[in-house]
C-alpha cells in the first residue's frame, strides 16, 4: 500500500489511503501544529467525511477512502488547522447526551453549561410541570435540554438575535420538543410575560479586557454577543436580575452560569433582593461556575 505524502494531504483520487491511514495522517498533522486532542480531533473528522461511525472505522479501517471523503477530508483537515474548531466545522456540538445544531450565530454549548441542565432538573423532579425562561438561549442546548428530559415541563426561550432563535427552533424540532416551547425575539425581559418557576441563564460575562486574551478558536467563530460582558463582566447580570423578581414565583429558582471570578459580586447582587438560599456552585475543575438562588415566598 502506497504511503501519504509527509507534508500535504493526498490529493484525490488517492486508491491508496485507507480510513485508518487517513486518521493517522490527520492525527500527525494537528498534533504537528500543537492543536488539543488530535487523537478525537481527527477521529471525528473521519468520521464527518466517510459517514462512518466509530464502530464503522474500528471494523473497516482497511477500507480505502473514496475520492469525496478525500477531498472532504483535505478540506476538513485544513479548516482545522486555521484554527476553526471542530464542532463549527461538524456543524454540531454534543450536550447532555444530543447532538445539537450550531453556526456562527450561537455561542457553542460548553460541557460545564451542562451544571444549569442537571440544576434544573433536579426542580422539574419535584415539579414535573415546572415552566422554564431561558434567557439568552442561543442554540436552545439549555431548554431543549430540560425539556426533552422532563417531558411534562414547559419552557419560554428568549435571544435579542433572530438568527440564534433559528438555530434553537432546528435543535426544538430535532428533539421533539417544539410543542412545549415557545421562542421570543427580544432583550432578556422585554417580550417576556407571565410567571416562571425556573429562569436560568448564560449569560455574556467575559470583561473586554479578558476578550483580548481569548483564543482565536472563541473570538472567531463565537458571536461576540454572546461572550461580552461589558468592563466589568456583570452588565448582563444588572439587567437579569432586576427584573427576575418579577417574572419568578415565590420559591422559584435562579440559575445563573458566571465566569471563575464572579461568584461574590453575583451572589451579594441577589443577597440585596428577595431572594434565600444563594449558594456558588463550582464546576469539574474547582471553579465557580454557577449560581443558584431561591426567591423567598
Amino acid at each position: 500500500m502506497t504511503s501519504p505524502p509527509e507534508n500535504a494531504f493526498p490529493s484525490a483520487p488517492y486508491s491508496g489511503l485507507s480510513v485508518n491511514s487517513a486518521k493517522r495522517f490527520v492525527m500527525g498533522q494537528l498534533r504537528e501544529a500543537g492543536l488539543d486532542s488530535p487523537d478525537l480531533d481527527a477521529r471525528l473528522l473521519v468520521m464527518a467525511a466517510t459517514g462512518f461511525s466509530h464502530t464503522d472505522i474500528i471494523a473497516r479501517g482497511t477500507d480505502l477512502l473514496s475520492a469525496k471523503a478525500l477531498e472532504l477530508m483535505s478540506d476538513f483537515t485544513e479548516r482545522r488547522l486555521a484554527g476553526e474548531p471542530i464542532d463549527h466545522i461538524l456543524g454540531f456540538r454534543e450536550f447532555y447526551g444530543r447532538d445539537f445544531n450550531i453556526s456562527k450565530d450561537v455561542l457553542s454549548p460548553r460541557p460545564e453549561t451542562e451544571m444549569l441542565v442537571d440544576a434544573a432538573l433536579g426542580i422539574i423532579k419535584d415539579n414535573p410541570t415546572a415552566r422554564i425562561l431561558d434567557l439568552g438561549t442561543g442554540s436552545g442546548a439549555i431548554t431543549v435540554s430540560c425539556l426533552a428530559e422532563g417531558p411534562h415541563a414547559k419552557g419560554v426561550a428568549v435571544d435579542v438575535s433572530q438568527k440564534a432563535l433559528n438555530v434553537a427552533e432546528v435543535n426544538a424540532k430535532t428533539h421533539g420538543v417544539t410543542d412545549r416551547l415557545t421562542l421570543l425575539h427580544g432583550s432578556w425581559f422585554e417580550a417576556v410575560s407571565g410567571q416562571f418557576d425556573i429562569i436560568l441563564s448564560n449569560p455574556p460575562y467575559i470583561t473586554d479586557a479578558a476578550m483580548q486574551t481569548l483564543d482565536v478558536e472563541v473570538t472567531q467563530f463565537d458571536p461576540d454577543l454572546a461572550l461580552r460582558g461589558g468592563t466589568d463582566g456583570m452588565t448582563a447580570y444588572r439587567a437579569i436580575i432586576a427584573e427576575t423578581k418579577t417574572y419568578l414565583n415565590r420559591g422559584g429558582t435562579l440559575l445563573l452560569e458566571i465566569g471563575y471570578d464572579q461568584g461574590e459580586s453575583v451572589s451579594n447582587m441577589l443577597q440585596a433582593l428577595p431572594y434565600q438560599d444563594v449558594s456558588i456552585h463550582t464546576d469539574l475543575s474547582g471553579h465557580d461556575r454557577m449560581i443558584k438562588a431561591i426567591r423567598k415566598a
